[in-house]
């Protein structure tokens, strides 16, 4: 990690997020939908600090998601790892400023999280309660889209905090 947020720093935003996810969100709610702080951190972490900061961020998030829920253990893990992973080799591609293009990145990763994550959990369980057509319209996109808008409001605080603006060197 930079030494803008240390290891330490990392954790404990991981923690609080998870803390708000399994509490907090349920109170507010959009058309029954909450957004997920947990693809949100784990793609902010993997932007900003590159793909093995990513990557473990994934891993922590996803293991304290697997470990609380009822879901096939390890694909959480593994999925959030996954995205890290690619937030992170993408992150050099674009300018991390942006908000449009952070927000834009936020929808399309959560989106890749979920269907990793039905076609994984498919794949192992090969029990299916709902289709694929039914959880992209009922559960992808409206979560990713709550994400990445929930996106758009918390990373230019987060940049502020650490500051993690990038300068003209680096365009």
């Amino acid at each position: 990690m930079h030494n803008k947020v240390n290891r330490m720093q990392m954790y404990l935003i991981l923690l609080t997020a998870f803390f708000l996810q399994v509490t907090l969100l349920d109170f507010i709610r959009i058309a029954g939908t909450k957004p997920d702080l947990g693809a949100l951190f784990v793609i902010f972490i993997a932007i900003f600090f590159g793909w093995s900061s990513g990557i473990e961020a994934g891993f922590v998030f996803g293991l304290l998601k697997d470990i609380y829920s009822v879901d096939i253990f390890g694909i959480n893990t593994a999925t959030l790892a996954i995205t890290g992973l690619i937030a992170g080799l993408l992150s050099p591609k674009f300018l991390k400023e942006s908000r449009a293009i952070q927000t834009l990145i936020v929808f399309v990763l959560t989106l890749f999280y979920f269907f990793i994550h039905y076609f994984i959990s498919s794949a192992i369980s090969n029990i299916t309660y709902i289709s694929l057509a039914e959880y992209i319209i009922h559960s992808f996109i409206p979560v990713s889209l709550y994400t990445a808008c929930l996106a758009f409001l918390i990373f230019p605080f987060f940049v502020s905090r650490f500051g993690l603006e990038e300068t003209a060197e680096y365009l």
